[in-house]
């Protein structure tokens, strides 16, 4: 409970227990008050019939006076009912009093109860989001790890898990390589824990495999395909051809689509996964290309031969398009005419 929700619980039950402790007290002191009520109208009751024996006795000897004593002690006899009737009548408003403090008592004890309660709630609800979050959290640090720790075996766990969470292709995903045509895709072997980065063009074509020994340092396998990467002729020069670049891109593309596909309503768990390639923002997997400038836009692979795709989407403004999709049919082996 909040500070503000403890300091108003203990005002309350420090004032409840004072209420209590008065009402305790009168009590106690009830039957007391009543016996002295008694005692008092017993009093005036026996005075009044000693008034009307004194009277009775002079009524011979001096009549005024006797008739005087009679009226006062008729009178104090009256008295006696009198203040048994008044401590009567004030002994039921005080019981009714006590019984209003009692109710109103209780509807505050019940009023701060719920919002004690409440207070409760939220508080569960804030720890129950954190908790999520943090989850979260933890899910995106495993493929953050991919440009922090450069082992062999965190590569290998990243893809794993992302392949079992059907994010990337079990085919292996790709990735650039920076300024070229050419991709390196990532395959593992789920059983044997063999890690092999290929080089490919981009309808997929091989150009060269490379394994990553487990007893291999990671500076030795990069530079392996730093040497790769020249063969080919596609060595954009001193300090541009990194294959580190490339995984940090991997490990972007895996941290943002555990974003995207977070929570439900956002609309991409069905669409981003199984993810072949991210290329300037557009996603490339099994079943979509999907659009870099709106995420919820989709094209299905077997409908990328039946329009001109490129002027569609440049009147939508988006003028890359006229690079991803011819890339698109590229990757995936499809013709204008639709052959596959």
């Amino acid at each position: 409970m909040p500070n503000g929700g403890q300091a108003n619980a203990s005002k309350f039950g420090t004032r409840l227990t004072s209420d209590k402790a008065a009402g305790e007290q009168d009590n106690r002191q009830e039957p007391t008050n009543r016996r002295a009520r008694f005692l008092v109208a017993a009093a005036i009751g026996v005075l009044g019939f000693a008034l009307l024996f004194v009277s009775w006795a002079l009524r011979e000897l001096d009549p005024w006076t006797s008739s005087t004593l009679s009226n006062v002690a008729v009178a104090v006899i009256l008295l006696s009912p009198a203040e048994l009737t008044i401590a009567w009548i004030r002994n039921g408003f005080r019981r009714i009093e006590s019984a209003a403090q009692d109710a109103l008592a209780t509807a505050d004890e019940a009023k701060q109860t719920a919002n004690a309660t409440a207070q409760s709630l939220a508080d569960v609800r804030n720890l129950l989001v954190q908790r999520q979050e943090d989850d979260l959290e933890e899910i995106k640090d495993k493929y953050r790890k991919l440009a922090a720790n450069s082992s062999r075996d965190t590569l290998i766990d990243a893809l794993r898990s992302a392949t079992s969470d059907r994010l990337i292709t079990a085919a292996g995903v790709r990735s650039p390589i920076w300024e070229t045509n050419l991709h390196y895709r990532y395959v593992i072997d789920g059983d044997g824990g063999e890690l092999e980065v290929r080089i490919e063009e981009d309808d997929g074509t091989i150009v060269s495999k490379h394994v990553w020994d487990s007893g291999e340092e990671a500076a030795e396998f990069y530079q392996r395909l730093v040497l790769a990467v020249r063969d080919t002729g596609e060595d954009r020069g001193t300090g541009l051809n990194l294959p580190t670049h490339s995984v940090e891109e991997l490990s972007k593309i895996l941290v943002d689509v555990v974003h995207l596909r977070s929570q439900e309503p956002m609309g991409h768990r069905s669409s981003l996964q199984k993810i072949i390639e991210r290329v300037d923002g557009w996603y490339f997997t099994e079943r979509y290309v999907i659009a870099a400038e709106q995420l919820s836009y989709t094209i299905r692979i077997e409908d990328l031969h039946r329009m001109d795709w490129e002027e569609h989407l440049r009147n939508r403004g988006w003028y890359d398009a006229a690079i991803a999709i011819p890339f698109a049919r590229r990757l995936y082996g499809i013709t204008k005419q639709g052959s596959r």
